[in-house]
This record gives C-alpha cells, sequence and structure tokens, in this order.
C-alpha cells in the first residue's frame, strides 16, 4: 500500500499547493526587495502620489465588475468544459468595462486634480485596467493550474523590477512606475491564451446572449462584494491623501504595503483550495465540509507568526527596507500587526463561505467591514493622523470575521477556536525569543531567523495532528 507521504507528492492538489506556493513567494519576495527600493528613491511625497494613482485605479476597477472572476473561477472549477464560453463572458465583459473606465479616470483627472503631474500619475496607473481585464488568470485557477499563473506573474515582476531599478532614480521618475506596473502586467497575461488554446485545448465559444445575462445576474452578489472590499481596502488612502498629504500618506503606505505582503499565504491558499473545494461542494459535500475545516485551520499557523514578527520586529523591517526617512511608519505597522491576524482569518472563513456558494452572507460581511473603513477612518485619520488609519485597518478584518462567525459555522459545523491555542503558544515562544535576543543587541537579520526557528516545532505538532 501506498504511505501517505507518497499519496501526498502523487496529488494533483499538492503540487499544485507546493508549485503556486513556491511561484508567488518568489513573486512577493521581488516585489519585497523592489518595495523599499522604490520608496527610498522617490521620497515620502512622490511615493504618496503613486499610492493614490493606486487608489484611484482600484475604485476604477469597481466598474469592471470584479465578481466576475471568482465566479467563473467556481463555474469552471464545477465544469471545466464551459472554460471557454466562460473566458469569453467574462473577459469579454470585463474588457468593455475597463474602457468604460478609464473614460471616466480621464473625467476625473482633468476635472477635479488640480497639478498636471497628479493627472498624469493617476491615469497611467490606470491603464492596469486594461490587464485586470484580460487577465485569464481566472481560468487556470479553475483548471487548478494556479502555479502557472503564479509563474507568469513571475515574468511581469523580473520585468518590473529590472526596469525599477535601472529607470527610477529621483521623485521626477515617479511616471515611470505606473508604465511598469502596466508592462509587468502585459507580460503576465500574454503567455496564458497559448497555453490554454493549444496546449490544454480550450475551445472558444460564443455566448449566447441569455447566458451573458445569466452569468452577470448570478456574478452579482460577488460583484457587489468584491466592490465592496474594494473600497474598505482603500478608503483610508484617500482619505489620509485628503486630510494630511501625500508625505503623510507615503510614510502610511510603506506599513501598509507590508500588510498587504502579509497576505501572501492566504493567496496562495486559497489559489491551490478554492476550485477543490468548490467541486467538492457540487459532487461531496461531506468532504467538501472537512477540507474547509482544514483550509480554514491551515491559515492560522503562519497567522501568529507573521503577526507576532510584525508586533515585535517592526522597526527592524522599516529601518531595512525604508531607512530613517520612514521612521514615523513603526508604529503603524505594529498597531497593523493585529489585522495580520484577522486578515488570516477571516481569509480562511470566507472563502470557504463563498465555496459553499454563501455569496450573500459574504456581501453582507463586507458591506459590516467598509462602514467599519470609511466610518472609522473619516472619525479617527482627523483626530490622530495616519495611525487613527492604521487603528482602523486592526478594527476592519475583525469586524468582518466577527460577523462571518454564524454563517461559518452552519455550512462547516463548527468554529475551530481550540486550532488557534498551538500557533498562538508557538508564537508566544518566537516573540519572547526575539525580544530576548534584541535586549542583548543580535542583529536584526541573525535574531528574525532563530524566532521562526523557534517557532518551527509548533508548526511540526499542527502539521502533524492536522494529518491524522
Amino acid at each position: 500500500m501506498e504511505s501517505r507521504l507518497q499519496r501526498l507528492t502523487r496529488s494533483t492538489f499538492v503540487r499544485n499547493l507546493v508549485g503556486l506556493g513556491g511561484a508567488t513567494l518568489l513573486n512577493r519576495l521581488l516585489g519585497l526587495l523592489t518595495l523599499g527600493y522604490a520608496a527610498r528613491q522617490l521620497g515620502p511625497e512622490s511615493y504618496g502620489l503613486i499610492g493614490y494613482g493606486a487608489s484611484v485605479a482600484a475604485y476604477a476597477s469597481i466598474l469592471l465588475s470584479p465578481g466576475l472572476s471568482t465566479w467563473g473561477v467556481r463555474e469552471v472549477a464545477r465544469d471545466r468544459e464551459a472554460a471557454g464560453r466562460l473566458l469569453v463572458i467574462v473577459n469579454g465583459t470585463k474588457l468593455v468595462l475597463a474602457l468604460l473606465g478609464m473614460l471616466a479616470v480621464v473625467v476625473f483627472a482633468w476635472g477635479w486634480l488640480p497639478t498636471e503631474r497628479e493627472r498624469w500619475i493617476v491615469l497611467l496607473s490606470c491603464l492596469v485596467l486594461l490587464t485586470q481585464a484580460l487577465s485569464a488568470d481566472w481560468v487556470l485557477n479553475g483548471l487548478e493550474l494556479a502555479r502557472v499563473s503564479a509563474g507568469f506573474g513571475i515574468l511581469g515582476t523580473l520585468a518590473s523590477t529590472v526596469g525599477l531599478l535601472a529607470l527610477v532614480h529621483e521623485p521626477d521618475d515617479a511616471y515611470v512606475v505606473p508604465l511598469l506596473a502596466f508592462g509587468a502586467g502585459l507580460i503576465s497575461l500574454l503567455p496564458a491564451y497559448p497555453m490554454l488554446l493549444k496546449r490544454l485545448g480550450l475551445r472558444i465559444v460564443w455566448p449566447t446572449a441569455m447566458q451573458v445575462r445569466q452569468a452577470l445576474l448570478a456574478s452579482m452578489p460577488l460583484g457587489l462584494t468584491s466592490a465592496t472590499v474594494v473600497v474598505l481596502h482603500y478608503a483610508n488612502n484617500l482619505i489620509i491623501k485628503g486630510y494630511l498629504g501625500d508625505r503623510e500618506l507615503g510614510v502610511y503606505l510603506s506599513a501598509f504595503r507590508l500588510f498587504e505582503l502579509a497576505g501572501t499565504v492566504p493567496t496562495i491558499l486559497a489559489g491551490a483550495f478554492f476550485p477543490r473545494l468548490a467541486r467538492s461542494v457540487a459532487g461531496t459535500p461531506d468532504r467538501a465540509m472537512r477540507e474547509a475545516r482544514l483550509f480554514a485551520r491551515v491559515h492560522m499557523v503562519p497567522a501568529f507568526l507573521i503577526a507576532g514578527m510584525a508586533l515585535v520586529e517592526a522597526e527592524g523591517v522599516i529601518a531595512l527596507l525604508y531607512g530613517a526617512e520612514y521612521a514615523q511608519a513603526v508604529p503603524l505597522l505594529q498597531v497593523m500587526s493585529v489585522a495580520v491576524l484577522f486578515n488570516y482569518a477571516i481569509c480562511g472563513y470566507t472563502n470557504c463561505l463563498i465555496s459553499f456558494g454563501r455569496d450573500r452572507v459574504m456581501l453582507i460581511v463586507v458591506v459590516v467591514s467598509a462602514i467599519v473603513s470609511v466610518g472609522g477612518g473619516l472619525w479617527l485619520v482627523p483626530k490622530f493622523g495616519s495611525l487613527g488609519a492604521a487603528l482602523v485597518i486592526a478594527c476592519v478584518d475583525l469586524a468582518g470575521w466577527l460577523v462571518s462567525l454564524r454563517a461559518y459555522r452552519e455550512a462547516v459545523g463548527t468554529l475551530q477556536m481550540a486550532t488557534w491555542i498551538r500557533p498562538l503558544a508557538g508564537a508566544v515562544c518566537a516573540c519572547g525569543t526575539s525580544l530576548l535576543l534584541q535586549a542583548v543587541d543580535v542583529p536584526f537579520l541573525v535574531r528574525v531567523p532563530l524566532a521562526v526557528l523557534v517557532y518551527a516545532p509548533f508548526v511540526w505538532l499542527e502539521i502533524r495532528s492536522a494529518l491524522k
């Protein structure tokens, strides 16, 4: 009989998880290495302006009916033969909407923004709408080939990194950054089409008007959910820009970008688990419930370590990546460490709900989170500056997770709070080790790996327990 290890290595799911994880981690590592470089070269003010342009682009992406891609992943996972028709429906609709979105940005930029520099940076930032509309990554994800799309993403990130190092050297080079993002998107999406059409034999099928209409109606709850997520995710960027200006926004974003990068692991897990869960829900509901519990559980193992390190090592991280000019970001990152923990929790729980088709519950979750984000930002930023925005970030995912608990328990039968105990104990040990090493002046690049090693036995215990 095959051993458990042999069955795992032969599993398509495990290969997808490992391949996707490796490619995504490499992609994020490259992004992390260039993050500090761009911030240092541009300075807080120009870095903040780039972040403002990205926030406007994110709001414009709401017009792309963002739930279509998530809906498409679920439908491809359930019926692979429909992939060619779904590709036309999803990407055709999003391309038309992307052009409308860019037109809206042009009207906004030339009607409301006061300087030529702001107008052009915002407009160039919105070129990514085209790459978002044409991306076929969601089809590969539905076919459980997310590792392939992540590999294509590495090509784009490499090109962007080389361009950044070669072309960005001073604040006036801010225009180059959104162009590099657009170029990276093109490089990432173009190889997917030959692979889908030639190697995987995907047949393009022109849909009927009825099928397009049904797709738009079916994806509407997810579209509203995704649009609301964009609102809550970027609201405080715009609030800081309006109340405090570009420099304060740049300092805030230096911490917020690290919070976003901390979301790498949920991205990997969703890419690997979500199509499998969606297929299991349709075919074997009992198995889906077991896998949903595992999916939510594995989120919390890295969550406690990353949140703990963000709390106790914020000063070292900011100094290493950004330098003294961004020292004000240290308390912001420490506050956001709480957000990291509950971001992992809400990703683990709510992706399970989506795979079970609980789209309307998800809409309630993100509406509550959006109210906390926008209302909290408008209340706390004028009082406490960017620290108020960090406090809001810490509360948003906690609020959404609390709202999701009842629906999650109804779907999978348990909240699994007991599985948090072992990772919490490991994080306490790791953070304690880091603080002790700080007290005796052990360098940052030495003490962090040592703290991670202290956490490793707790990871092994959790993995062994989960495999039983």
